[in-house]
């Protein structure tokens, strides 16, 4: 009988070779597999989202940073993930998770109670020194522009604004911005994102914010980033209150000539909350009498405004 001689070494080690990758490539694959891990860093205290939080993951040395809206986005490869969270002010937390799908987190961290002994700090003056690489852009705390002076009871954010340096109201007690030379109709104001075209009431005396319902006032006198388009004088962006989602609270205020209430609170725990601001005023209850004796009998003039700003928060993360 002939016998046929083996097959070459070459063709064996082959063989071997298509042989383990046919065992171990459900394996290979799996272990190169990646998945999407995203969610919202929020405080856990009042549930506000924490823009510029820092999400890290050392064995890869790779992170993110959360955007405007507190929202974060990592691809990473399937297996066991240590996530470092981080904010300044807030107490580092760490988790450590199994990925092995799209993973939608929400990362609460709780604000840091550590507190420093004095400190004094002795330096030189620098001049020229710069401060921050954003040019032109002023942001006012609600909390600072409440201390101020107010029109008749009335915190207005529109004459605050007048206040700084490059703005000018152009007619006294109105609230025209006038930024660098440019004219109030070049100004775009923005309300959450949306443009507001009439900021005024009382023939310009009086803006249409209720300053209870806001949380965050910038404005930008140049260099406007490409998300505000071209511009040619300011831009004033000013952002509400997202509500509390654990409670409800509910504030006002009592002027010579009107009156505001603002409302907030929880529509779904954890899930929704709302803002509801009011403001109404009575000059036309007070100036009635005066109004109506030089008019003819039967007829009667009544002068008064109101307005109303509301938003809804909802999110589908449960922390």
């Amino acid at each position: 009988m002939r016998q046929h001689p083996p097959p070459p070494l070459s063709a064996t080690v082959a063989a071997f070779g298509v042989l383990f990758v046919m065992l171990a490539g459900p394996e290979v694959c799996a272990q190169d597999a990646r998945y999407t891990l995203s969610g919202f860093v929020t405080d856990r205290v009042s549930n506000e989202r924490l823009a510029g939080a820092a999400v890290y993951v050392r064995t890869l040395n790779k992170g993110a940073v959360a955007d405007s809206e507190g929202f974060i986005s990592l691809r990473l490869p399937a297996g066991s993930v240590a996530l470092d969270v981080s904010f300044v002010g807030y107490e580092p937390r760490t988790l450590r998770l199994y990925l092995a799908r799209d993973t939608t987190l929400a990362l609460a961290l709780m604000p840091s109670n550590a507190s420093l002994g004095e400190v004094e700090v002795m330096a030189e003056r620098e001049e020229n020194a710069a401060t921050s690489t954003r040019m032109s852009a002023i942001t006012l705390p609600v909390e600072e522009i409440e201390k101020l002076p107010a029109f008749l009871g009335e915190v207005d954010v529109i004459k605050t604004i007048q206040l700084l340096p490059g703005v000018q109201s152009g007619t006294e007690g109105s609230t025209n911005l006038y930024v660098r030379g440019g004219g109030p109709d070049q100004n775009l104001i923005l309300l959450d994102g949306a443009p507001i075209y009439n900021v005024s009431h009382v023939f310009g005396f009086l803006s249409v914010f209720n300053a209870d319902a806001l949380d965050d006032v910038k404005l930008v006198k140049g260099g406007f980033p490409a998300r505000y388009g071209g511009r040619l004088s300011s831009v004033v962006d000013l952002r509400m209150k997202e509500g509390y989602r654990d409670r409800y609270a509910a504030d006002g205020t009592l002027g010579l000539v009107f009156s505001s209430l603002t409302a907030q609170g929880p529509l779904l725990r954890d899930r929704a909350s709302f803002v509801l601001s009011a403001r109404r005023t009575y000059i036309d209850v007070l100036a009635q009498p005066f109004l109506n004796s030089s008019l003819p009998t039967g007829q009667s003039l009544t002068a008064y405004f109101y307005d109303m700003n509301a938003r809804l928060d909802y999110t589908s993360l449960r922390r």
